[in-house]
């Protein structure tokens, strides 16, 4: 077996883990997907994407998302046929040198709970649960142009010129650094992939998102309202326009994932026409555990 670590997958690489994803998706009854967009990792030489081949076969493959040095959330799949053939342990060792490398302390492993050969794989070391996600996708049966927007509420393309205000509405929704939030929407306005926003209540800043694009899909991102505007409708107020924005760009099928803790957020995306399409769960586990013994 050989692993090939790539910061940006090349056009086969990503073909070849998307026939993988289909037969695990299968077999295993999967809902998701995996994310291999590298724009938004912390560091260029981060591997959004590790494969793990025997001659030309692809046998399994592992993104590794680190928006930050804190932690990498890490996500495999293994053709059904090699499964405890030792190519998780392979995957995750170099994932584990990679971590080092790079300074990261903490794995998050993601996992759908129907996944039983996952579960087991987690079940083979040391881990703690640390959260819930929710995915949720938008009925397309509805218009978003039917969701209610407050008279003044605009949207506006983001700039680096709009980074300030940006990571301070960001610092106050998720209780973050605006240091760490501006570090995040840098890459964001750069990505090719993501488009941030900004928006605007009668010309003054009041809330942040963006939409991701990958294999026809739109995925909602960060959204966040100022701490004092709250509960005043320009959340509700932006998902619409975010929607429509996705619907103006000739894409219909609409994504946003909710923690488990946010119940207003879920209340919220449900009430705006999403619905309830998979359940990830997260777990923790310290990078050393998987490196070798010195």
């Amino acid at each position: 077996m050989v692993i090939q670590c790539f910061p940006h997958p090349t056009t086969a690489s990503v073909h070849a883990v998307r026939e993988l994803e289909r037969v695990c998706q299968t077999h295993d009854q999967l809902k998701g997907s995996l994310f291999l967009d590298p724009s938004l990792n912390f560091s260029p030489e981060a591997p959004c994407l590790l494969a793990c081949y025997e001659e030309e076969t692809l046998l399994g493959a592992m993104t590794f998302f680190a928006p930050t040095q804190e932690e990498a959330e890490l996500v495999a799949l293994t053709l059904p046929s090699f499964r405890r053939h030792g190519v998780f342990r392979a995957l995750l060792r170099e994932a584990a040198n990679q971590a080092s490398a790079l300074g990261i302390p903490d794995f998050l492993f993601v996992c759908e709970p129907q996944s039983k050969d996952g579960t087991a794989a987690l079940a083979s070391f040391p881990h703690a649960p640390d959260h819930t996600e929710y995915a949720l996708r938008y009925d397309q049966t509805k218009s978003p142009d039917t969701l209610a927007v407050p008279a003044g509420l605009s949207l506006h393309r983001a700039t680096e010129a709009d980074l300030a205000v940006m990571s301070q509405i960001s610092a106050e929704s998720f209780s973050e650094e605006a240091e760490r939030a501006a570090h995040f929407l840098a890459l964001a306005i750069q990505s090719d992939t993501r488009q941030q926003y900004l928006a605007r209540l009668n010309g003054e800043p009041v809330a942040i998102g963006a939409l991701g694009y990958e294999d026809g899909e739109a995925t909602l991102f960060g959204l966040g309202v100022r701490a004092h505007l709250q509960n005043r409708g320009i959340g509700r107020g932006l998902v619409a326009l975010l929607l429509q924005q996705a619907f103006a760009q000739g894409t219909t099928d609409v994504l946003i994932e909710v923690d488990n803790t946010n119940a207003r957020a879920h209340h919220l995306y449900l009430s705006c026409g999403f619905i309830p399409e998979a359940v990830y769960d997260y777990f923790r586990a310290p990078v050393v555990q998987f490196l070798p013994a010195k």
